[in-house]
């Protein structure tokens, strides 16, 4: 009789929510990871610049954002300074930093628990990778 492949429960496999498919919703939420975006295009920031420049499904309400850039300062994923009764937001860092911080938590969290069988399991996913991807990998791109 063939062995039949191990599966887990598709609870344990399914990927984590992310309405837009972005990976920094893993750790942030949609709203937040939406307010980054917006942050990151615009620069330089006031709460009800950002609220004006988040797309409308709905626009979150104005305290709404106040809050959720504040969350982001106290995670200190943002920079702020006062200006006048308020506060000008930015980006502690771009993007590309911001995921790759991110996936170092991940791989490090994943070796931490699982050690040499997750290290087995990232040289396996290597492997079966084309060699071009490979050596841009190596070049650290």
């Amino acid at each position: 009789m063939p062995r039949r492949a191990f599966s887990l429960p598709r609870a344990l496999t399914g990927r984590l929510d992310r309405p837009s498919g972005r990976p920094e919703e893993w750790f942030l939420g949609s709203l937040q990871t939406r307010v980054l975006r917006v942050l990151a295009a615009r620069g330089p920031s006031t709460v009800r610049e950002v609220a004006e420049a988040l797309p409308k499904r709905p626009a979150p309400a104005y305290t709404t954002v106040m809050t959720v850039l504040d969350k982001l300062f106290q995670k200190d994923l943002l920079r702020r300074k006062r200006e006048g009764r308020g506060y000008v937001y930015v980006a502690r860092y771009s993007q590309d930093e911001l995921r790759s911080l991110m996936a170092r938590h991940v791989v490090d969290e994943l070796v931490d628990d699982f050690g040499d069988v997750a290290l087995t399991h990232f040289a396996s996913t290597l492997d079966g990778l084309d060699r071009r991807r490979l050596q841009k990998i190596r070049r650290g791109q």
